[in-house]
């Protein structure tokens, strides 16, 4: 019975507010689906409006999911994200906002593959478009989003350059990253052959993007043809590229701008899973005192 306040009138009209207030302050797609679902989550737990709860009922709707649906902090995190600007900016009640406790972190290092394994999942790619996709993840560093909404017009090719320009990515930022001159080859053969329109990856129908689903078929499609037991999401490959790149020497602020880092605490996590070889490590007083 408590589900159906989301179906009636009032409660409808809760989330499509939320909604609209959400992308009048420019949130992304994501973040707006994430925020109203943890919205739409307390008020299914309760049977009753957000504005009718206190603060412990609020804690309530957290522990039962961190407790019995055994959510991890990363999602509670994003639930209390979203309660917290519903009650600030909807509710207009700051304490009760602040009152709403954001989990602790239980941080663990992100996985990586080596160089031959993602030698066999390039190599297990079916087709042309898959294949290059999956390399321009890995060599530029990208988020699944960003692959899926970069536009033909977002190569940067010319005076010599070779960069991919990211636009309205996490956070809403724009940023350059690079672009490989091997798999920028490689996109132009792919162009040649499939000749997408407007985006660089098209789904069914040239013109609109590929989807978020397709894209993770085909991946793990690629991973059992390769013969892979461990477990491969897109956002390794990302990894990967963070991870490498320190091994061959780029240094923490690049790589931090590459990333579209926020704060450089989050690139220094990837020094840990780096093999970053002693042989390129010097003294300063080397190269100044003669």
């Amino acid at each position: 019975m408590k589900k159906l306040i989301c179906q009636l009138p009032e409660g409808l009209r809760v989330l499509e507010c939320f909604e609209r207030r959400l992308r009048i302050a420019n949130r992304s797609e994501q973040t707006i689906r994430n925020y109203i679902r943890g919205v739409r989550g307390l008020m299914e737990f309760h049977g009753c409006l957000p504005r009718e709860l206190e603060i412990d009922q609020v804690i309530d709707f957290l522990h039962d999911l961190q407790v019995e649906k055994q959510r991890n902090w990363r999602t509670i995190k994003i639930y209390v994200a979203g309660l917290r600007w519903y009650y600030q900016h909807m509710a207009e009640d700051v304490g009760m906002a602040s009152q709403i406790p954001y989990p602790k972190e239980k941080p663990t290092l992100p996985q990586v593959l080596s160089r031959e394994e993602l030698t066999l999942i390039f190599n297990s790619c079916l087709n042309k478009k898959h294949r290059v996709m999956f390399r321009l993840l890995y060599s530029s560093g990208l988020r699944r989003g960003e692959i899926l909404r970069l536009k033909i017009t977002d190569l940067l090719t010319k005076d010599g350059k070779c960069q991919l320009r990211i636009n309205q990515s996490k956070g809403g930022k724009d940023r350059l990253t690079v672009l490989s001159k091997k798999v920028l080859e490689e996109l132009r053969a792919y162009y040649r052959s499939y000749r997408p329109k407007v985006f660089l990856f098209n789904g069914r129908l040239k013109g609109t993007p590929m989807s978020a689903g397709g894209l993770r078929h085909a991946l793990n499609a690629a991973v059992k043809r390769a013969g892979i037991q461990k477990e491969v999401n897109l956002h390794i490959l990302r990894h990967c590229f963070a991870s490498h790149a320190l091994e061959e020497g780029i240094n923490l602020k690049t790589l931090q701008h590459l990333m579209g880092h926020s704060s450089i605490q989050t690139t220094i996590i990837y020094l840990h899973i780096s093999d970053v070889p002693l042989i390129k490590a010097f003294s300063p007083l080397d190269s100044w005192e003669k």
